[in-house]
């Protein structure tokens, strides 16, 4: 269950894989399920930091990183989590400045909730 702001993330998502399923001329769930589309949103929306490039390590050991946070992600493989690989596209949306936002406003969102319980 995505709320309206992950949900947001969710159709970039769906757009990105629309648009490589074209490309490739593939169906859309050889690309990647929408499970994965979804628990990659809950996982970054849950923490900023997971699979993120802006790590202060050294490009080797941070790349080693990313590709271990997506392959935490239900549907990732190591040929879509070595680097060029689709996980890395799909880092790439969530990464977006659009989609950040999204994910901002859900955490915050989230945060609340958990308070005023």
């Amino acid at each position: 269950d995505l709320d309206d702001d992950e949900f947001q993330v969710y159709v970039s998502l769906r757009a990105w894989r629309l648009q490589r399923k074209n490309e490739l001329e593939v169906e859309p769930y050889k690309i990647c399920q929408n499970r994965t589309l979804c628990e990659l949103i809950r996982k970054r929306r849950n923490d900023s930091q997971f699979a993120s490039s802006d790590s202060v390590h050294d490009d080797s050991s941070n790349d080693e990183a990313v590709e271990s946070d997506l392959l935490s992600v239900w549907g990732i493989g190591p040929s879509k989590a070595a680097k060029g690989g689709f996980g890395w596209e799909m880092l790439g949306v969530l990464g977006s400045e659009e989609s950040a936002d999204f994910l901002a406003r859900s955490r915050k969102n989230n945060d609340d909730d958990i308070t005023t319980e």
